[in-house]
């Protein structure tokens, strides 16, 4: 039953929008999406992958057989020079994870992953998620938030959520009222991300099994400040070329058309696998377009009756794949966070007294805000790391990357591959979080590795584990053993020389 006098405002109705849209729902609680484009789901994004732990929760929205019949479970990873398509990696991916966890990663095209989550929606919810609706300003006080947008409508609620995005215009008010509130409140910069890389992308045509392998193959081709990567999904591919910027910088240019052919002229020759290039796929293809990769975290997600999710709280590169997944967990937790606000046991008995259930002040918002992004921070820092280490190792950013990736790590045999997938992913994927308010049968079989929030207990964390719990201390042991292993190798191979 819906909480009549709350309501929310959610800004941006993208792939987190609308994941928030459909984790409100289900917490019954009103709301209304306000999207920038004139179409929910527009065929012009690049690729979006979900790992088994995100599964589980669009499983509990009751989407996860449409996302099966889209998507295409990730199987295998290569790696390859970009400058010639040697291949000298191969690396495990559905053969560790569905063991681990019961279930694989899948790849999407991001216009019919958005579709599967609008249509997830009943048809009264959907008549709540509105196109053409450009937002120009956002306000808010201790009662409420009022949204305007240029066509001159304006919508009034309890809170807005900002999913709108690297360019968050939520971000940039919530940013400017809280320094007229107090002119010397600790809050990030305008311009709060850093870029150090740009990419440029293009979707196209499968090329058979012979130029690239079967559909659910990724391709990570390395060099000196750039890389490329190639994903091949169920009914196209995707390719990103990547670049190192002249210098790090805080500006944000939208590219142009001629920007992005002038860049992939510069990048043609480049093997996006052994046998095909760049130049061999580009004039294939459906869409493309390039964007620079921002980097960083907010300290603060919330200000008042104001809250970010997705790209407007965190921003982080593109190559390893977390944007969204990371987005999907901050719906989670802040619609767990709104959904004890508004039905308990979150609130004190002094606060349930004092205030409305159905309309919870801003002391009580504020508390559970800050819960939402305390239970976010630990996670996002280490997948900023691991997404930071991905793409900068796959540039070869210094001689130690570039001296692991090519002369160390192909001769590891194939049970260290499986140990340092382990090692990196197994934890991160084992934690994450669910709706601890919505009933729903397991999506995947049990793996070697328990949930620690299993879906059909309430979410009580399970007892057993396997590892230390802890994302960055995993990160920095597979760091450590990443160094010795390297210098093995190298005295086995015999191959060191100098850079």
């Amino acid at each position: 039953m819906a909480n009549g006098n709350f309501k929310v405002i959610v800004v941006g109705g993208g792939p987190v929008g609308l994941t928030m849209a459909n984790a409100l729902a289900k917490a019954g609680i009103d709301f209304v999406v306000l999207e920038l484009r004139p179409a929910v789901a527009e065929d012009e994004g690049a690729s979006l992958v979900l790992g088994p732990q995100s599964m589980r929760v669009l499983a509990q929205v009751g989407i996860i057989d449409c996302l099966k019949s889209i998507g295409m479970e990730v199987v295998e990873l290569r790696i390859n020079a970009a400058s010639n398509g040697y291949v000298h990696k191969r690396l495990p991916a559905r053969d560790v994870s569905v063991p681990n966890h019961g279930g694989a990663a899948y790849m999407f095209n991001r216009a019919h992953l958005v579709r599967a989550l609008y249509d997830g929606l009943s048809e009264s919810d959907k008549s709540r998620v509105l196109t053409n609706k450009k937002v120009t300003d956002v306000s808010a006080d201790a009662s409420g938030v009022s949204v305007l947008c240029v066509d001159g409508t304006k919508y009034e609620g309890s809170i807005v959520i900002g999913a709108d995005g690297v360019h968050s215009i939520v971000r940039k008010r919530m940013r400017e009222l809280a320094l007229k509130a107090s002119p010397t409140i600790d809050i990030d910069e305008e311009n709060p991300f850093v870029s150090e890389y740009k990419t440029a992308w293009c979707s196209f045509p499968l090329q058979g099994d012979e130029k690239g392998g079967p559909p659910g193959t990724v391709w990570w081709g390395h060099s000196k400040d750039h890389s490329v990567q190639y994903l091949l999904g169920n009914d196209r591919a995707w390719m990103f070329v990547y670049e190192r910027l002249p210098a790090p910088t805080r500006e944000s240019p939208r590219y142009t058309e001629e920007d992005t052919l002038a860049f992939i002229e510069k990048w043609r020759d480049l093997f996006i696998c052994d046998n095909v290039q760049v130049k061999d796929v580009f004039p294939q293809r459906y869409h493309g377009g390039m964007t620079i990769l921002q980097e960083g975290i907010l300290k603060r997600w919330s200000w008042g009756r104001m809250v970010l999710v997705g790209d407007a709280a965190h921003k982080f590169t593109s190559n390893q794949g977390l944007g969204y997944n990371d987005g999907l967990d901050d719906t989670t937790i802040l619609a767990n966070q709104l959904y004890h606000v508004l039905h308990g046991p979150s609130q004190s008995d002094e606060t349930k007294r004092a205030e409305n259930k159905d309309d919870p002040g801003l002391e009580a918002l504020s508390t559970a805000f800050k819960r939402y992004q305390d239970g976010r921070m630990k996670d996002a820092k280490a997948n900023l790391a691991l997404s930071a280490t991905t793409t900068r190792l796959s540039a070869w950013r210094n001689s130690f990357y570039w001296l692991f990736d090519w002369w160390a790590r192909p001769y590891f045999p194939s049970w260290l591959d499986t140990w340092m997938v382990n090692y990196m992913f197994s934890e991160r994927i084992r934690n994450g979080p669910v709706l601890d308010f919505v009933e729903a049968e397991e999506p995947f079989p049990a793996g070697s590795v328990p949930w620690k929030y299993p879906i059909s207990n309430r979410n009580r964390p399970a007892t057993t584990t396997k590892t230390d719990g802890s994302p960055q201390g995993s990160l920095g042991k597979f760091l450590a053993a990443f160094c010795l292993l390297t210098a093995v190798s190298l005295v086995i191979s015999g191959r060191y020389r100098a850079y």
